[in-house]
């Protein structure tokens, strides 16, 4: 179990919420299983099979946990968003557990916040937007997210290999209100994405934050 003195402020009860588990499952399948869930239900609705399929393997009061976690990231985003701007609970989370379960199916370790910031600082014009902006490794999505609170109003086209790292940067962005799409793919050797997500589709015009799946054509 990761102490609460080793995460974040404002990641402890969602840390005292994921260990509820008591260790039944591995806890790279818990976490990913989180990510899943929070894409299914910013679907509108389209997501209700794979929904079904993720929880009937958890009991009830299980079930009550993912809740409480996706209901502590909520508070997250909107305490943090509105304090500093931007923030990534999942990639600072993500990071814990890889450190703590190194033999688990975890081992991304992402670009420090600050320096983040800085490089949007020191590469996007403050004024300049309507752009398409690519993230070939996008990890958490935490370059995208400091690059829109730079400059507003671009569209992002974002790649990773790994699929819970595509689905922690559509879950960040969508949270922050970016327009953009998700591959989940080899972007060096462009390979065809095994899935693709996409958030916050006509977000101009119903203003309803969402994420949408689609799988390999």
């Amino acid at each position: 179990m990761i102490k609460n003195n080793d995460v974040p402020k404002g990641l402890k009860d969602f840390n005292s919420f994921f260990y509820e588990f008591n260790y039944k499952y591995d806890v790279s399948i818990i976490f990913d299983d989180l990510l899943s869930l929070i894409i299914c239900a910013m679907a509108r609705g389209t997501e209700e099979p794979r929904y079904f399929e993720i929880i009937k393997k958890y009991t009830r009061s299980e079930l009550d946990i993912f809740c409480k976690l996706f209901g502590e990231l909520m508070l997250y985003y909107e305490k943090y968003i509105d304090l500093k701007g931007w923030c990534d609970p999942l990639g600072e989370y993500y990071e814990c557990l890889a450190g703590q379960y190194k033999k688990s199916n975890f081992g991304q370790f992402f670009t420090p916040i600050d320096l983040c910031t800085m490089l949007a600082q020191m590469l996007i014009p403050s004024d300049d937007f309507g752009k398409k902006i690519n993230d070939p490794a996008s990890g958490s999505g935490r370059l995208i997210l400091a690059a829109n609170y730079i400059t507003k109003g671009n569209y992002y086209i974002c790649q990773d290999l790994d699929p819970i790292c595509c689905k922690m940067t559509a879950i960040n962005l969508c949270f922050h209100g970016i327009n953009a799409e998700v591959h989940c793919m080899d972007s060096i050797a462009n390979t065809k994405p095994s899935f693709s997500l996409a958030t916050n589709h006509n977000y101009w015009k119903n203003k309803v934050k969402s994420i949408l799946y689609y799988p390999s054509a």
